[in-house]
């Protein structure tokens, strides 16, 4: 094991942000944990990686023959910034790594930003020590960091992960968010409008971002087309948090929507949206979950998740640099590729028989191709009259 000096890490330490080391499974016994990887002295933090990596090389050249398992390898984390503990997005994307560390025998580091102005600093930081042969970057708001990143450093592999952006040189990954939240839109649509215990009789529903950010407005559509397509009358109440870590703002948005009538609330949120069901299980109604399956935070209150699978992403991008299959480009995922769903399992509520049938129809449409939910605000009238429900 030997520790490494990162210049510029006490700028790190003064955004507030921290970068941890986590080293191979073999040695320190920490391997993976975050917790032990970071120590502060004289002001200055010290990565500690474990695993042998002791040639020094530039991330590149760790990709020689005798390294296909991965054991000299290094990636590069930078979290989004609703950090880890968000039960979300951030967690999943730890999870794969981890994962990816246990398979393949990789190091890596990651850091969790506190605001979107460290990002640039830190996708930089990693990029300076030409230490690692793979950055994985979270979250669209790192295009325009990743995208100054990549120009500077032509030869440093990078991918971004929920981002649908084409950047040279980078590989983007996204999962088609308007497949992801169109079926609790069905489930909301025709949910408002029947007899389950905690729905009224207004036929009003609602969706709640983090961030106003493309990735997740198209969540929004897609969403609100999933809804209108089977209930083409339910208003739609929309609400931005401006955070992904406050899920103080999220609660007092959620118990808006719900004084306004919204009986269902989509999360988009990241860890602002514990907030929201912190409102859901105050006002008794109903929210859905995103991200990872997040219905046993309040069975009795989310109805379902709209999942992806984050993990998978992270875990993928790391596995093509071990096997050397690593390429650049935009890569995209949806229903058909079982990348994304509506995950009811956990929860609590009784969802009516026919809102379920109407749910595995329309996902085995959308897997098909058949239908094509829609993914821009400004055709949503248009698709709504052009598309409407018959079994």
């Amino acid at each position: 094991m030997r520790k490494v000096r990162l210049t510029a890490l006490c700028l790190a330490m003064v955004m507030g942000v921290s970068l941890v080391g986590c080293g191979g499974s073999q040695g320190s016994g920490n391997g993976g944990s975050g917790a032990g990887g970071t120590t502060a002295e004289s002001g200055t933090d010290k990565k500690e990686n474990a695993g042998g990596n002791t040639d020094g090389g530039s991330g590149s050249g760790n990709t020689a023959e005798g390294a296909k398992d991965g054991s000299k390898m290094k990636v590069g984390l930078v979290l989004s910034t609703g950090g880890l503990g968000d039960k979300n997005f951030n967690d999943m994307a730890y999870a794969g790594i981890t994962k990816a560390q246990e398979d393949f025998g990789i190091e890596f580091d990651y850091v969790e930003p506190s605001s979107v102005s460290d990002l640039l600093p830190l996708d930089r930081q990693f990029a300076e020590t030409e230490e690692y042969d793979l950055i994985i970057a979270i979250a669209s708001d790192q295009e325009e960091p990743i995208t100054e990143i990549s120009e500077e450093f032509p030869d440093q592999k990078i991918s971004l992960l929920d981002s649908a952006a084409e950047i040279d040189g980078v590989s983007t990954v996204q999962t088609e968010w308007s497949e992801q939240t169109f079926l609790a839109g069905v489930i909301a649509g025709m949910g408002t409008l029947s007899d389950m215990e905690l729905a009224n009789e207004d036929n009003v529903i609602g969706v709640i971002m983090g961030m106003d950010l493309p990735n997740l407005r198209e969540g929004v559509v897609g969403f609100t087309a999933g809804a209108k397509y089977v209930n083409p009358d339910v208003e739609v109440l929309e609400g931005v948090v401006g955070a992904f870590n406050d899920p103080g703002k999220g609660k007092e948005m959620g118990l808006s929507m719900y004084s306004k009538g919204a009986d269902f609330i989509q999360c988009i949120a990241g860890a602002s949206g514990l907030g929201v069901f912190g409102a859901a299980k105050e006002a008794d109604r109903y929210a859905f979950g995103v991200g990872p399956n997040q219905n046993g935070e309040d069975p009795d209150h989310i109805v379902a998740s709209s999942v992806r699978s984050v993990d998978e992403m992270v875990y993928n991008e790391v596995k093509s640099i071990v096997e050397g299959t690593w390429e650049p480009g935009l890569h995209m995922s949806g229903m058909k590729e079982n990348a994304v769903g509506c995950d009811m399992e956990g929860s609590n509520v009784a969802v009516p028989d026919d809102i379920k049938a109407a749910v595995e129809d329309i996902r085995g449409r959308i897997a098909s191709g058949e239908l094509v939910p829609c993914k821009n605000a400004d055709e949503l009238d248009a698709w709504v009259q052009a598309n409407q429900y018959t079994k």
